[in-house]
């Protein structure tokens, strides 16, 4: 077989029926989440054609490429979903790679969800237990080295005895992975933790396997600096144009149909730090547009994050955006947008840059004139922002209820969604020392209060926009079994919400001990907030 073998645990090695918003359900506490609704319709199995994955996750994509461009022949790496392993690992395997993006449940969306819903191990962290005890199984007979890498690799700092990590790698893989699998193959002596160095733009390969649901690479890194998150830890690069098209292309030519950008910010591709290049951008979707076009695909081509601040500076890139993909109230684009704190205080202490070039003192004015400025071009993003920074006050929490209320009135279509603040590991905020991970009895009433008013507004968003969101899933069938499940998942957040509202409580004395992975659990859950809610009315 092959020397390489590169995979990631199921709740990554999917396709999500297509639609990449599915993955969310998967840092639910797996208690929450009934098996055939996992495996079919948020992460059904990947197929092996050949020996290999017809498609993969982005990152195992651009590993094979880094392999590839420097000396590794095809036959040497196999990327494998974790359900075909054993059918692929044998006697000529020496490494198997692993890309982890939150293998313990420690991630921001996946913490914030145990925490609301009474805890328990996340579907993502079910899924990197079952996918190493097949490595573990499969290393005892064969020997091989187990290297793993991604962004959540702080999670497993620690524990790589329990499950027979041999090397932790950090950072970009581009330059130094390749060297690192050449010295391991040739008996030398690796360190246990490896951190990759930068890459420079024009050394960034690109792939050769389609990844999952067309997605592709724009921008690496973040000029901003805000302190709690990891991404803004790497050099800001735009990646060439020309390795964008053909990756696009790979993907196309598969049959698959979709294309997606991932970025931090897709309104900074081409700049030089925060000043944007409208002409890059233009250049960017003209020429992915017309690829596609020829490809016959007629769907928007999406990005994953987008900042308001940038969003005011470039509004010709914006409006271009819109008007190359067709864009209107039935065919919108659903960004994630960093909205943080309604308090210019904790603006200025945790992330000043994400107003710039505006002031931390004018953070509301960028929020609300940019927030009207992207749904007028038809982008209906989700904002996240932040329960539990370290000095956070009632007066912070208060300010964010205000602006998310201002946000309302004003007619905002999006989602509103409460993260607590976790400490990721190499964030600026947790070298500074900071490593609690927030609970809600931590947690004062407004900081509670803030976080149902995101809640709300988003569940009534949701109500609005669910069918237009869910068209994207490519079967009919399923497209329509996950619409129903999708319809009573909000109408039961909604009660869910209200519930907590007149009983914190409740978290620990009904929804902790919910599990619903068989049909009589499910039977409970529907009916036992019902009865807790009439015998405390």
């Amino acid at each position: 077989m092959s020397k390489i073998i590169l995979t990631s645990d199921q709740a990554t090695f999917t396709d999500f029926n297509g639609l990449d918003a599915l993955g969310f359900g998967l840092c639910l506490p797996y208690r929450l989440v009934p098996a055939f609704v996992q495996y079919r319709f948020l992460a059904p199995p990947v197929p092996i054609v050949n020996g290999r994955a017809p498609y993969a996750p982005y990152p195992l994509c651009k590993i094979e490429a880094a392999l590839l461009a420097s000396g590794f022949k095809r036959e040497d790496i196999r990327i494998v979903p974790p359900n075909h392993l054993n059918q692929v690992v044998d006697s000529d395997t020496a490494i198997v790679g692993i890309h982890v993006l939150d293998p313990r449940g420690l991630a921001p969306v996946s913490w914030t969800l145990r925490v609301l819903t009474g805890g328990g191990s996340t579907c993502t962290h079910y899924e990197f237990e079952r996918l190493m005890s097949i490595i573990k199984v499969l290393k005892r007979k064969y020997g091989f080295r187990v290297v793993v890498g991604g962004p959540g690799v702080w999670q497993l700092y620690g524990l790589e005895d329990k499950y027979g990590i041999d090397i932790l790698f950090e950072g970009e893989a581009e330059l130094t992975f390749p060297k690192i699998v050449k010295d391991i193959l040739n008996g030398e002596e690796v360190p246990r933790y490896v951190i990759g160095e930068p890459v420079p733009p024009g050394l960034i390969p690109p792939i050769i396997t389609p990844s999952r649901n067309g997605i592709v690479q724009v921008t690496r890194g973040c000029p901003r600096k805000c302190t709690f998150c990891s991404p803004t830890m790497f050099n800001f690069r735009s990646i060439p144009l020309e390795t964008i098209v053909k990756e696009v292309e790979v993907n196309l030519k598969s049959g698959i149909r979709a294309v997606g950008f991932v970025t931090e910010d897709i309104l900074l591709y081409g700049a030089k730090d925060l000043k944007p290049n409208v002409d890059a951008v233009r250049k960017l979707y003209d020429q992915v547009v017309k690829l596609a076009r020829r490809y016959n695909i007629k769907d928007p081509i999406g990005f994953s994050h987008v900042t308001l601040s940038t969003a005011l500076v470039a509004k010709e890139a914006v409006k271009y955006i819109s008007e190359v993909n067709e864009l209107d109230n039935n065919r919108p684009l659903f960004p994630q947008v960093g909205l943080e704190s309604g308090s210019p205080r904790i603006v200025a202490k945790y992330f000043s840059g994400k107003p710039y070039p505006w002031k931390p003192s004018e953070w509301w004015y960028v929020v609300i004139n940019g927030s009207k400025l992207i749904n007028d071009n038809y982008w209906y993003p989700c904002y996240t922002y932040i329960i539990g920074f370290p000095d956070a006050t009632p007066e912070d929490y208060i300010l964010t209820i205000e602006l998310i209320d201002r946000l309302r009135e004003e007619g905002f279509k999006g989602w509103t969604f409460p993260l607590l603040l976790v400490p990721i590991g190499g964030t600026m905020i947790e070298k500074s020392g900071y490593r609690e991970f927030i609970k809600l009895e931590s947690l004062p009433q407004e900081a509670i209060d803030a976080m149902l008013v995101g809640w709300k507004l988003s569940i009534r968003f949701s109500y609005e926009i669910y069918p237009r969101l869910l068209s994207g899933i490519k079967n009919p069938m399923i497209r329509r079994v996950v619409m129903g499940l999708a319809k009573r998942t909000i109408s039961s957040m909604e009660e869910w919400i209200e519930s907590i509202r007149k009983d914190p409580e409740i978290i620990e004395k009904v929804y902790s001990k919910v599990n619903i992975r068989t049909m009589r659990g499910l039977f409970k859950a529907l009916v036992l907030p019902k009865l807790y809610s009439s015998r405390s009315s």
